[in-house]
């Protein structure tokens, strides 16, 4: 994902953003939407789709991000970007879901930079 390359410090802001164009693009196909309705489908599907993202997510940030504890970190920012994703595009209600792409974004970056740049 080339939103991964550059400074670590705008890293928040880049995976914001795009995090939330392709959630906003997808009609609906989006890899965490998939991956959360499967869920209740196909428990053993869901976790080796979740398996995959993990270990895609992790070789990506592995090269802007140094430092311990990577694998929580980037577990924790696939959780919170997972939970946005199912009040957003899946259950569609609530706060997150009611924002304007800007609004979320503006929202998402102090959360992922509290997450992966501490």
């Amino acid at each position: 994902m080339a939103e991964i390359a550059g400074d670590p410090k705008s890293l928040p802001r880049r995976i914001a953003r795009s995090r939330v164009r392709r959630m906003a693009e997808s009609g609906g196909s989006d890899p965490f939407v998939t991956l959360i309705r499967s869920v209740a489908s196909d428990e053993d599907t869901a976790k080796r789709l979740f398996a995959a993202m993990q270990d895609e997510s992790l070789e990506m940030y592995r090269r802007v991000i140094p430092g311990p504890d990577l694998e929580e970190r980037v577990g924790s920012v696939g959780a919170h970007l997972i939970g946005v994703t199912f009040s957003r595009h899946v259950f569609r209600s609530g706060p997150l879901a009611e924002m304007s792409d800007e609004e979320l974004v503006r929202h998402l970056v102090p959360n992922l930079r509290a997450i992966l740049l501490t």
